[in-house]
């Protein structure tokens, strides 16, 4: 039942381009403000954290077992496809990556930045140069395809839908609570949920990418407790795209070879995100056909 949700899931978002009809956020927000009028929670934020998202992780746990209780498989799907939906992150990332390449390959680096901003939340500078957005901008969309999809599939297959919404909420709560005195804690604790997914992730791009340079920086990060996902992601990324050059890009017009080059390196991250996604679903079905 799970591969059937994630398949159903993954179509609606193929269909609609994002989860974006399911993801209504103000209820979540409307939640954290209330607990954050309580004094009690409010001097604690590691017990405004909990208060926060664990009870409606449970609540979905609740309603899962009510829905198969008295619906069955057909509850289940009914209940799961639209939490999973919920639990995937916001916004088109193929649609902001492909706006963000036309204007690269043009040479609108304003244009570029402004297209690439749901990307760059977590930047704060701006980018003095082409080649410093395209960094940041490489950084950014690793980071974010692997919070909006991968990291909820991964506590979706672990835990089902409660993992999946307790990441979701994670991720929402550190976004809510940035700059705020909470925010230390929010992002400590999304760090955790992350580290386990993104090393998985880092394989899978070793099996799917330039195995030898993966591998490589997968087991310098394995253990490694100082650097953040993003960073994690990077040094993965930088050992599975090996090899990729300015030939590599689909520009059909003349741009420079610097952006050529840049433009590769973005495309060849957008393959290899699918063909890794591809495996996790193989992966999924191989453990439902032999009953793992």
């Amino acid at each position: 039942m799970a591969l059937l949700i994630v398949l159903l899931a993954l179509a609606l978002v193929q269909l609609w381009g994002s989860g974006a009809p399911m993801h209504r956020d103000d209820w979540f927000q409307w939640w954290r403000n209330r607990l954050a009028g309580i004094e009690r929670l409010r001097k604690d934020p590691g017990l405004l954290l909990g208060a926060s998202i664990l009870p409606p992780a449970l609540f979905a746990a609740v309603l899962m077992v009510l829905a198969e209780a008295l619906l069955g498989g057909l509850g289940t799907l009914l209940l799961g496809v639209p939490l999973l939906l919920y639990c995937l992150g916001r916004g088109n990332f193929n649609e902001i990556v492909s706006d963000y390449l036309r204007n690269w390959y043009r040479g609108d680096l304003p244009a570029a930045r402004q297209a690439a901003a749901p990307l760059l939340r977590e930047i704060h500078e701006e980018p003095g140069s082409g080649q410093a957005l395209h960094e940041q901008v490489f950084r950014g969309a690793a980071y974010c395809a692997f919070e909006r999809l991968f990291a909820v599939l991964f506590w979706f297959v672990l835990l089902g839908i409660p993992g999946a919404l307790l990441f979701r909420l994670s991720a929402l709560y550190a976004e809510q609570v940035r700059g705020e005195e909470q925010s230390a804690t929010a992002q400590r604790w999304l760090w955790l949920l992350e580290w386990l997914p993104v090393r998985v992730m880092g394989f899978s791009f070793a099996i799917v990418g330039n195995f030898a340079g993966c591998y490589r920086a997968w087991r310098q990060c394995l253990t490694c407790r100082e650097r953040d996902t993003a960073e994690v992601l990077e040094a993965y990324l930088e050992g599975a795209l090996g090899g990729i050059d300015a030939s590599e890009c689909s520009a059909g017009f003349e741009v420079a070879e610097g952006q050529r080059a840049c433009g590769a390196q973005l495309e060849g991250l957008q393959s290899l995100l699918s063909r890794a996604l591809l495996l996790w679903i193989t992966a999924m079905a191989l453990a439902v056909l032999f009953d793992f």
